[in-house]
């Protein structure tokens, strides 16, 4: 009976110390872990529940603590996102190869297609051409050759016109888009003429002048007199020579026969006949033999 007692009164004692203590974590009974808050959670009213607000992750780079981190971060930290190299600035394209006086120059736009450069305004192709440039003239008296530079405009065609003081206007055939080049002939010689060059396309044709700007599209050239051709000049100083040398030797022949007569022979001194040589010498016999 004692020891019935005293057992029943330390289990009393036991259960008192387990009423008295704090409650223990959850975990140390096997109950499982609580669900984390969500970020934006707000306790129940009334509660006295702190608020619990998740932190986001640092951006900074964890620190580097061996080989292999060193290598994973170091990939990390030079990846390239390919939307920012792709808005990253591109240098500007490089500018054709394309000159408006060049003869045979091919179109900037073809140039534009096979490159991707950049070529220089033009006016609107609904718009007629502006004036090409004369630049330099040669002029003879039956032709003339003329080298113009191209207008900022879109063409298809280019005519060379000429027209002489008093008479009616002629043109060359069309020549294409990249000829700045061209040659007049069948021209009069000693004439006036006013020549200039015509840009077209299907809007109409560009405007021409009187000649008297000094890179307009027109100019007035003066073509020279007929001249005497080379060979007819080469033929005549050729005969005046062989005359010259033809009388020459016809006069030394003249002078060596002359002189030939002039101083014969001794025999025929003495026997010329009288009149015709002089008279003969009496005593030349005579001295000789002495």
């Amino acid at each position: 009976m004692p020891g019935t007692m005293r057992f029943q009164g330390l289990f009393m004692v036991a259960i008192w110390i387990l009423l008295l203590c704090p409650q223990g974590s959850p975990t140390s009974f096997g109950h499982p872990l609580p669900v984390p808050l969500q970020e934006n959670y707000s306790p129940p009213s009334g509660s006295n529940t702190p608020v619990v607000i998740k932190d986001k992750p640092s951006l900074s780079a964890p620190t580097k603590s061996s080989q292999e981190d060193v290598d994973y971060y170091d990939d990390y930290l030079f990846t390239v996102d390919p939307l920012e190299t792709s808005r990253s600035p591109q240098p500007p394209s490089p500018h054709c190869d394309y000159h408006l006086c060049r003869h045979l120059q091919v179109p900037c736009a073809e140039l534009q297609k096979a490159s991707g450069c950049m070529c220089p305004g033009i006016t609107s192709p609904g718009e007629a051409p502006e004036t090409p440039h004369l630049q330099t003239l040669h002029v003879s008296e039956a032709g003339i050759s003329l080298h113009w530079c191209a207008p900022p405009s879109p063409v298809e065609q280019y005519h060379v016109t000429y027209q002489a003081v008093g008479e009616a206007s002629a043109s060359s055939p069309a020549l294409n888009s990249t000829f700045r080049l061209a040659t007049v002939s069948g021209l009069l010689p000693d004439k006036q003429y006013l020549v200039c060059v015509v840009a077209s396309n299907r809007a109409g044709r560009s405007p021409t002048d009187d000649g008297q700007r000094e890179h307009g599209p027109c100019r007035l050239v003066h073509t020279p007199p007929r001249q005497i051709p080379y060979v007819y000049v080469a033929a005549g100083l050729a005969g005046a020579l062989v005359l010259v040398v033809i009388s020459a030797l016809v006069w030394h022949f003249c002078m060596r026969r002359r002189k030939h007569l002039l101083h014969g022979s001794r025999d025929n001194i003495l026997d010329v006949e009288p009149g015709l040589g002089g008279t003969t010498n009496s005593t030349f016999r005579s001295e000789e033999q002495l």
